[in-house]
């Protein structure tokens, strides 16, 4: 099977191509941006490995678009202290309860009208993934809980760990050791 390539185009006349895409998976893509109607089967991809490669290869774009989705969901809502919950919900395609999940895992306030809540200080996690965000590379326990004290935030190794569990969760790390807790910062996995 041979790879097809996309050629995205921007206001300002610039375009990109991505290249190494599964033609399968180009036509699902553009169908997607165009709002299709009908989702259709592959058609190109025909033995088992060239079907396998496609699978793979959609479900990478999945999880990206899930954690950009996650991470838009969370500047829409904090745009200001008026911006419609119901309306991201809608545009999410989420009902309020899965809302309030990705809200949570932000340590973003459920209630926007509780000044403690509203003025609470970014917790371990938001502190940690902003680190990762900034610094980039590899990640264990060591770095994470050294990073988190350079802030005022002492945590445990185990803590540590668990906060580095939850951030490959959501797609901002990639477990590059299956025998260790060690990440690597998504955006430099490949």
């Amino acid at each position: 099977m041979k790879n097809s390539s996309v050629e995205f185009g921007a206001p300002d006349g610039s375009t990109e191509t991505v290249t190494g895409i599964a033609p399968d998976l180009a036509r699902a893509l553009v169908d997607a941006l165009h709002a299709a109607q009908t989702v259709e089967p592959p058609a190109q991809a025909q033995n088992f490995d060239d079907l396998t490669a496609t699978i793979a290869q959609t479900s990478r774009l999945i999880q990206h678009l899930e954690a950009f989705r996650e991470l838009t969901i969370v500047a829409a809502d904090q745009t200001g202290p008026h911006a419609d919950r119901k309306a991201i919900a809608i545009a999410a395609g989420f009902p309020p309860s899965r809302l309030y999940r990705v809200l949570d895992a932000f340590s973003l306030p459920r209630d926007r009208k509780d000044p403690e809540a509203v003025a609470r200080p970014a917790n371990q996690r938001q502190e940690l993934a902003s680190r990762i965000r900034a610094l980039g590379g590899t990640w264990d326990a060591k770095r994470a809980a050294g990073e988190l004290a350079k802030v005022g935030q002492v945590v445990t190794d185990k803590r540590a760990r668990q906060l580095l569990r939850d951030l490959a969760s959501i797609h901002l790390l990639v477990k590059i050791d299956p025998a260790s807790a060690t990440y690597r910062a998504a955006d430099q996995a490949d």
